[in-house]
């Protein structure tokens, strides 16, 4: 027996003790980011080697993972993915995001001034049928979604400025506009609501972010941070969903140099959370997802094979890893995958408590549920 089955072996029964499900999937190429498209099925957008096109695919979440602890199988259990329509793009896909349970999703290409809204019918056809351009003039533009108002923000370079618009996607209508002068043309920026009212962008360059209102379009502040490091790429993510009015004043933005800042929105003068070394330096996308069902736990993936679960705990001025999944090191023939990185992660409520689909740049999909 070689060490890298021995390795395989130990993780494999130490498995049982720290999950309630686990099971492993697979496509044949990179997935770069996962979206949950309905209570049943999920987004991939996954990179085509050897060209620029991505192909995105709508796919149906097996039925396994919805079972309950204990609950046996029967003859109609589902245990794998299924492919239920999908699409190609002609350019670099820059952005993917869905309308929850509205059998639709917006993508966002490299290089033409629209965003492409596609209808996923599979009882109509295996293709993602393209609906709409969304015509704004912005290249590369990054997305932002509040589909409980059909509001759609587009934020990229117009006329080599940093700008935002906001659409309602119902009636392909640009109804506001952003624009701040001071942002700088190099760096690049990315918008999320925090709110029905309100939005943050986040400069990836620097991690400085910007509050707008969305009902006039003014800007409201800038915040920079404590924390200066050239060569460190910030990310972020909000807890605020449309599906369900989530009430919360955290924002958290994390550097590919294993930084954490949490901040109270009601009082932006400093972090109420600034760690350092929490993750290992990287060079990677970071991607994170807060939990649904407990907003100061997050999902935490990129900085390596692994994903991370963090909690804020009470009465405390860090974040704690309360869990990590490395069933990415493994593929499905038990090889050890010791330099395979995780790209995403999104809770799955419907499916239980501490569940999780997560994916990796070898193409390895998984669904699990820890045990806590």
């Amino acid at each position: 027996m070689d060490n890298t089955t021995e390795v395989f072996d130990d993780w494999f029964f130490n498995s049982f003790k720290k999950y309630h499900k686990l099971q492993m999937f697979g496509v044949d190429k990179p997935v770069v980011s996962i979206e949950l498209s309905s209570d049943s099925s999920v987004c991939l957008a996954c990179e085509k080697p050897g060209g620029n096109c991505f192909e995105v695919l709508n796919l149906e979440l097996p039925s396994k993972l919805y079972q309950v602890e204990n609950q046996h199988d029967s003859i109609n259990t589902c245990r794998d993915l299924k492919i239920r329509c999908g699409t190609l793009t002609e350019n670099r896909l820059i952005d993917m995001k869905t309308l929850f349970g509205k059998s639709k999703t917006i993508l966002s290409e490299e290089g033409i001034g629209h965003v492409t809204m596609y209808e996923m019918a599979p009882n109509k056809s295996d293709q993602m049928i393209p609906l709409v351009n969304i015509k704004s003039k912005i290249d590369s533009g990054r997305l932002a979604i509040d589909y409980s108002t059909d509001k759609l923000v587009i934020w990229g370079k117009e006329d080599s400025f940093n700008t935002g618009c906001m659409f309602d996607i119902e009636n392909n209508k640009r109804i506001l506009s952003f624009c701040n002068k001071s942002n700088n043309p190099l760096d690049s920026y990315t918008p999320y609501f925090i709110s029905k009212d309100e939005l943050i962008v986040l400069n990836s360059e620097n991690g400085s972010f910007d509050l707008y209102d969305i009902i006039s379009g003014q800007h409201i502040k800038n915040i920079d941070l404590p924390v200066v490091d050239c060569n460190a790429k910030w990310f972020s993510n909000t807890v605020y969903t449309s599906s369900k009015e989530t009430t919360t004043f955290n924002l958290t933005l994390i550097s590919n140099c294993g930084v954490l800042l949490n901040y109270d929105l009601r009082n932006l003068k400093v972090p109420k959370i600034h760690q350092k070394e929490l993750f290992s330096n990287c060079d990677n996308v970071i991607n994170i997802c807060f939990d649904p069902i407990s907003p100061h736990r997050n999902a935490v993936s990129g900085f390596d094979g692994n994903v991370y679960i963090i909690e804020e705990m009470d009465c405390s001025s860090n974040m704690s890893h309360i869990f990590k999944h490395e069933g990415h090191m493994f593929t499905e023939d038990e090889g050890l995958c010791q330099n395979n990185v995780t790209t995403s992660s999104l809770w799955l409520p419907m499916c239980g408590s501490n569940t999780l689909l997560s994916a990796a740049h070898d193409g390895s999909v998984q669904g699990w549920q820890y045990i806590s």
